[in-house]
């Protein structure tokens, strides 16, 4: 099993240029072709407008959308023109209540997609709403690249902390890292405050790693107490001591309203990491 066809979905210059140099370097890794899909979002409403005026603002909306995608796709071109890689660049107008269908569809036959950081300076609704139209629509793993980083996306990752809570998102997350799981020098299991009622309570993440071990994958697991306020503090405090260059974890094991009006490890991850993470749910 390994990625073969790469997605990355494009909204803006300055917030993609991370994903877009980290996409065309795991691609050429993986000898793998990279699909880029430049973005242009339609900001008309649909609601009671003045007679007359109604055509003039849909058309004006349509126009400036249309435009924004295709300066992306010049953009993207002209960046991987000289990559050395098999890549398709497309730009698309989408209306905004149509967002989450059209990524799901452009993106629903990669094997990774890849994705910038959805929160932070620069970063708004529009780059979640893309993340988690890929996360839930495409059935793929998600690699999200933070904005600065030292991590050489051309070769493998060496170090990789995964975090497991016995969750289907975790096992889906594991499932679906196995390629750079079997690449790497040393994966780590690492497990939060593991339920004590538990079936596997008397051997904490051993059946997982009976699993890894099987695709010839040695992993350690580490069994951590919840001394930092939140699991994704301990989780980024574990992969700093460690060095690691990647996270694999489930994503959005609670609702994602819950977890964007309370809070969860997803959301608290999505917005503090400093590692790029592998997601899936």
């Amino acid at each position: 099993m390994a990625y073969k066809t790469l997605s990355l979905v494009v909204t803006d210059k300055d917030v993609d240029a991370a994903a877009l140099d980290a996409a065309q370097r795991l691609a050429r890794q993986n000898d793998a072709h990279l699909d880029v899909y430049c973005i242009g979002v339609d900001p008309a409403r649909y609601e009671p407008l003045p007679a007359g005026s109604a055509m003039i603002v849909m058309e004006s909306g349509a126009a400036e959308a249309h435009e924004r995608a295709e300066e992306l796709a010049k953009w993207v071109r002209s960046s991987l023109k000289n990559a050395g890689l098999a890549f398709a660049v497309q730009s698309s107008v989408v209306p905004n209540l149509g967002l989450d269908g059209m990524i799901s569809r452009l993106s629903r036959y990669c094997d990774l997609v890849v994705a910038s950081q959805p929160y932070g300076d620069g970063r708004g609704p529009l780059q979640v709403s893309a993340l988690e139209a890929s996360l839930f629509g495409t059935g793929a793993p998600i690699l999200v690249i933070p904005p600065t980083s030292d991590i050489d996306y051309s070769a493998p990752f060496e170090r990789v902390v995964v975090a497991w809570n016995e969750s289907d998102e975790a096992f889906a997350a594991i499932r679906k890292a196995l390629p750079i799981l079997q690449a790497a020098d040393r994966v780590d299991v690492v497990m939060v405050d593991p339920p004590s009622h538990s079936p596997e309570r008397s051997d904490p993440g051993g059946a997982i790693c009976v699993m890894l071990a099987r695709h010839g994958i040695k992993a350690e697991v580490s069994i951590l107490s919840r001394t930092l306020p939140r699991v994704s503090d301990v989780m980024a405090r574990f992969a700093s001591d460690r060095d690691a260059d990647l996270i694999v974890m489930g994503a959005y094991g609670h609702s994602r309203m819950r977890e964007a009006i309370l809070g969860g490890a997803t959301r608290d991850m999505l917005e503090g990491a400093e590692l790029p993470l592998l997601m899936a749910h």
